[in-house]
């Protein structure tokens, strides 16, 4: 059977690999949750203000439900660990953003960058566990996907709508490639660049 077919009884991840994966996703949606929030007060832009707010909330449910599956993959509940240093680093650098005219950097960070590269991680995930024997890891990432989607739809609109100028779509061009340099030299979320992302990475620098 190939590596990732379904019928198979542990899937691809081992319940081990599974606990340090969900720590590691635990770790980012913490994360971002609480530079969003903080970012709330640093921010002009109302429209932008008011679908923060309502993305954190609903970051800081993906928080809670990967915390809570963790005991039932007999891990520690509620714990969160980046897959490395240079993570840290790359999570550092897109929350660094505190100025006020900084909003451009803050929502490409998250919604060109920080989310799109979450959810081709959840959904390569799901793609390759046992949906019998996973199941529960299944529906959270399920829902993981289907509602960071949706935030990334509503979070590049409202950047679009900042980018009312060439000197800001160059701008706003560099420091999503400044970022992606740092989230390639980190590995990404697991610490593990898929194979898309690598390719996706060389075309844009093509």
């Amino acid at each position: 059977m190939a590596l990732n077919d379904r019928r198979t009884l542990e899937g691809v991840y081992s319940v081990h690999q599974s606990v340090i994966y969900i720590q590691n996703y635990r770790y980012a949606e913490e994360r971002m949750m609480r530079m969003m929030a903080g970012w709330i007060a640093l921010t002009p832009e109302l429209a932008v203000k008011l679908e923060m707010a309502k993305q954190v909330y609903e970051d800081a449910l993906h928080t809670d439900a990967l915390g809570k599956r963790l005991p039932e993959l007999r891990a520690q509940p509620q714990i969160s660990k980046p897959p490395n240093e240079a993570f840290v680093t790359f999570m550092n650098t897109i929350e660094d953003k505190e100025e006020w005219e900084d909003t451009i950097e803050r929502l490409v960070g998250i919604y060109r960058v920080l989310k799109p590269h979450l959810i081709s991680h959840y959904s390569s995930h799901v793609s390759a566990m046992n949906p019998v024997y996973e199941a529960p890891t299944l529906r959270i990432l399920q829902r993981l996907v289907e509602e960071e989607k949706a935030h990334v739809e509503r979070g590049i609109v409202l950047l679009d709508e900042l980018l009312d100028s060439k000197e800001k779509h160059l701008r706003a061009a560099q420091w999503q490639s400044d970022l992606e340099g740092l989230l390639g030299a980190s590995g990404g979320v697991t610490g593990i660049e898929s194979e898309a992302e690598r390719a996706n990475r060389k075309v844009g620098r093509s």
